[in-house]
């Protein structure tokens, strides 16, 4: 079926197969777009992820090893599947498969860092990153692990954009290019040695301290020892290595890193334990907590399930593509993942919305009636129109800055899709404050004249 598949699309002018629907993103080496294959009988097939990649850039090799060995037969349960992969004019041209889910900073954002939610991701992005080290011959080292870099869904972890991901060569003293987002990429991605396994390490031990604390992670943490008061003490140890300036000092593999997180986990338990009783010591303490398996693992981070794909004209529902569903033999035959979220949580979760919204809305409705047209009541209704404007936009500011905590952040992101990013947060704190303290100013000088 395969060869069939590619026998057909080396017989098309490929590019005229596919139809754009929107542009990802689009970088002077890099265009990313979701497109959607479009058959003889206009039905369509997708969506997909094309990547136009400039030869120039010589990135993209990563894109072909991975096709190669799907076609030759492996399965690999956290890298995405890829379509085809060929040359055209100055473009690499790479299609693959479309990972409907989260980012792990959506759902770092969403459910707030702590050890419980490392605990569930981490050892699956490292048994992510030991698939890309131990599938491939040399191995493929990705070298741009970061947040947005890997996707949840349907509690499976799946790495995305090899455009910068490159093989280990033997005897090579640098790499050729240096790139990479600073805050994760290793000393010597830029300039210092060739990149190899225990490079992904290092960015794997910063993206640790990000679960745990959702910052963006500088070097000067190393130094400091990751003495922060969200990261446990058994776990900086673990840190401080995994991010060691000299490679040979870092934990040499990412099942060595995994090993060493949940030993670290185990030391906090029985930590926890002991101060709270020999019982609960004995309750937290086993081995199955601590060294449970990957897959058993994966299926204790269940995020949002991905709507069903739609259904499509002419295209039987069996052939439609479910993208973030399984996409393997390996993963189709793995146990459903367990609810992350309970019916009671999520009940509670949108009772709040509701509350908080009704809540603003209700303040809302009265401030724009004191402001039009006050009552011989209202506190504001004796003054001057600009000053009643200024109180009525300060209390609605103010009563905002309270109700978005009620209303749950998280909560929030999983309706809009797109969390507050931090200086919005910041932002509105700040401005609900001065606008406050200039009301206050405000009807201060209007009561003393």
């Amino acid at each position: 079926m395969e060869d069939d598949i590619t026998s057909y699309l080396d017989a098309l002018k490929r590019d005229e197969c596919y139809r754009v629907a929107r542009v990802l993103k689009e970088a002077p080496h890099e265009t990313t777009e979701v497109v959607y294959f479009a058959g003889a009988n206009d039905a369509e097939l997708g969506p997909f992820v094309r990547k136009r990649i400039k030869r120039e850039a010589c990135m993209g090799a990563a894109y072909a090893e991975l096709l190669a060995a799907q076609r030759a037969g492996a399965r690999f349960r956290h890298l995405p599947r890829i379509e085809d992969c060929y040359e055209r004019d100055d473009e690499l041209v790479v299609i693959m498969e479309f990972v409907r889910g989260e980012t792990l900073h959506e759902v770092v954002y969403r459910r707030d860092p702590s050890l419980d939610l490392a605990r569930e991701v981490f050892p699956q992005l490292c048994d992510a990153v030991a698939e890309l080290h131990e599938g491939f011959d040399p191995p493929i080292i990705h070298r741009d692990l970061k947040p947005g870099n890997v996707i949840l869904s349907r509690g499976c972890l799946t790495l995305i954009d090899f455009g910068i991901a490159r093989a280990w060569r033997e005897g090579a003293e640098a790499d050729t290019a240096s790139f990479g987002t600073r805050a994760y990429a290793p000393p010597e991605q830029f300039g210092y040695g060739q990149t190899d396994v225990r490079s992904d390490v290092y960015a794997l031990g910063m993206l640790l301290y990000y679960l745990l604390t959702e910052e963006v992670p500088s070097p000067r943490l190393v130094g400091e020892g990751f003495a922060a008061p969200a990261v446990p003490v058994p776990l900086r140890a673990v840190l401080s290595r995994a991010t060691a300036f000299d490679p040979a000092a870092r934990y040499q593999s990412a099942r060595d890193l995994r090993a060493a997180f949940e030993a670290a986990c185990a030391q906090v338990d029985a930590a926890e334990g002991r101060a709270s009783g020999g019982e609960a010591e004995d309750a937290r303490v086993t081995p199955t907590a601590v060294a449970a398996p990957a897959v058993a693992i994966a299926h204790a981070a269940p995020e949002l399930a991905p709507p069903e794909a739609p259904a499509m004209p002419g295209v039987p529902a069996a052939v439609v593509p479910v993208p973030g569903g399984p996409v393997s033999p390996a993963a189709a035959s793995a146990p459903p993942p367990a609810a992350f979220e309970t019916p009671g949580r999520r009940v509670l979760g949108f009772a709040r919305i509701a509350i908080a919204g009704f809540l603003w809305v209700r303040l809302l409705l009265s401030g724009i009636s004191i402001g039009v047209d006050p009552k011989p009541g209202d506190s504001l209704g004796a003054y001057a129109p600009s000053v009643r404007w200024i109180g009525v936009i300060s209390i609605q500011l103010i009563f905002t800055a309270l109700l978005y905590p009620l209303a749950g952040r998280g909560q929030l992101a999983r309706i809009l899709r797109r969390p507050m990013p931090r200086a919005g947060r910041t932002a509105l704190v700040l401005t609900s404050v001065g606008f406050g303290l200039y009301a206050l100013m405000m009807a201060l000088n209007a009561a003393l004249a």
